[in-house]
């Protein structure tokens, strides 16, 4: 069903879902801190610019596609500017962290419902934008207990029209699995890649490249990430301490079965995540995959 969005922060993943969304057949409402984005954006044919909040009072669901920490007061700003519309918009963001948001945000009446969509790059920008990036991915939708049917099925509709796949997850669930699935890989990503030395860079090639790669991700959006999920986080950081003193301990054995085994448990969690990949998820990668 195609309906009114509002994207607001238009970089990588505003501008892609703007993209996305404006091709599905929906009406598009661009707005950016800095005007001239927006414009630059409705030149791009993403949707129309607009310069302030309550021109979108008939939007059916504003996206707030800001860094983490500013979700929360420009949701605050979107539903006051529009509070006096018949209707007022439901509100969504793309944050990849949702316990602690969706109870701040938990007093806006059940206009809000929180939503991540598992895509992103490492890439930043309106100029990275691609209408593909959240093809085939997971939206994961966090509604409460408090949260209206109505304004669910309608987040849901907007990760449909960007052509994704859906999970419903508890907000503090939701945080607990993605420090699993996406901030504990990140981390390890960045040790991986501060290790190299300028002696050992020329040496480097496709395995260290497909390891490190989300470490090229923007440091001021991840320190926040992993500050608003620290929780969730730190236990998975001490989670991986312990795997790394049992390595460390069965080196300093020589023992190889112990590796070995240590090695396919690391197997065997590639091997859960191809599996839970969809068939044709190989021809719906975009050309360049915050972050997740």
């Amino acid at each position: 069903m195609a309906r009114t969005v509002l994207v607001t922060g238009l970089g990588l993943m505003g501008g892609s879902l703007a993209a996305a969304l404006s091709a599905a057949g929906w009406t598009v409402l661009l707005h950016h801190r800095r005007k001239e984005v927006a414009d630059k954006a409705e030149a791009l044919g993403y949707g129309r610019a607009i310069g302030d909040f309550a021109e979108a009072a008939t939007a059916d669901i504003a996206v707030v596609c800001t860094p983490v920490a500013s979700i929360p007061q420009v949701a605050r700003t979107i539903a006051a500017a529009t509070a006096s519309a018949k209707k007022p918009p439901v509100i969504t963001d793309i944050g990849s962290t949702k316990g602690a948001l969706c109870a701040d945000l938990a007093d806006l009446g059940g206009r809000f419902v929180g939503s991540h969509p598992m895509a992103g790059s490492h890439l930043q920008g309106l100029e990275h934008a691609d209408a593909r990036l959240y093809q085939g991915r997971v939206a994961i939708i966090t509604p409460t207990p408090a949260t209206p049917a109505a304004a669910t099925a309608v987040v849901e509709d907007l990760w449909h029209g960007a052509g994704c796949r859906l999970i419903r997850l508890d907000p503090d669930q939701h945080d607990r699995l993605v420090a699993e699935a996406s901030h504990l890989p990140h981390v390890l990503a960045a040790v991986a890649a501060m290790n190299l030395s300028a002696s050992a860079a020329p040496l480097a090639a496709g395995g260290f490249r497909d390891t490190t790669r989300v470490a090229a991700g923007s440091p001021e959006i991840w320190s926040e990430i992993l500050l608003a999920n620290h929780g969730a986080v730190l236990l998975t950081i001490a989670w991986a301490q312990k795997r790394l003193d049992d390595l460390r301990a069965a080196l300093q054995a020589g023992d190889q079965d112990t590796i070995a085994r240590w090695l396919a448990a690391g197997g065997a969690g590639r091997a859960r995540f191809e599996a839970a990949q969809p068939p044709a998820a190989a021809s719906l990668q975009p050309r360049a995959s915050p972050p997740e």
